[in-house]
């Protein structure tokens, strides 16, 4: 008799399944913006526009949704993408263990978003 611990249920793994989806589509995703930023900084060096300072986010989208592409705003715009993956992560588990209706989960995996937010407010806002 198969022991029903092994037995996969596909609803209650969906938020598993959800946040490797988000982590692998942000680690590619960022990959990709950084490895063709370095390409295009290979294949034309004139295109390198030095940043005198880290941009803002508002910036750094007017960068990469203008005509030309920058290869170090594509760089940058990749490592502020990896960094944010985990971000992402744990919201898509908020939400994945909701729909799963476990609330063990939602309430610690809140709390942990929670605490990623408090930091980041911190940093940007308090820290200076």
């Amino acid at each position: 008799m198969p022991d029903i611990n092994f037995i996969s249920n596909d609803s209650h793994h969906a938020a598993e399944r959800w946040t490797s989806r988000v982590l692998r589509l942000g680690v590619w995703v960022s990959a990709s913006l950084m490895i063709f930023g370095l390409l295009l900084a290979t294949i034309s060096p004139s295109l390198i526009v030095p940043l005198s300072t880290n941009p803002s986010l508002g910036n750094l989208a007017e960068h990469m949704f203008s005509d030309t592409f920058d290869p170090v705003t594509l760089m940058f715009a990749g490592l502020v993408l990896l960094m944010f993956t985990p971000i992402l992560r744990v919201i898509t588990a908020v939400f994945g263990f909701a729909v799963e209706r476990d609330w063990r989960f939602v309430f610690v995996s809140s709390i942990v978003l929670l605490m990623l937010i408090g930091e980041i407010v911190y940093s940007i806002f308090l820290k200076g």
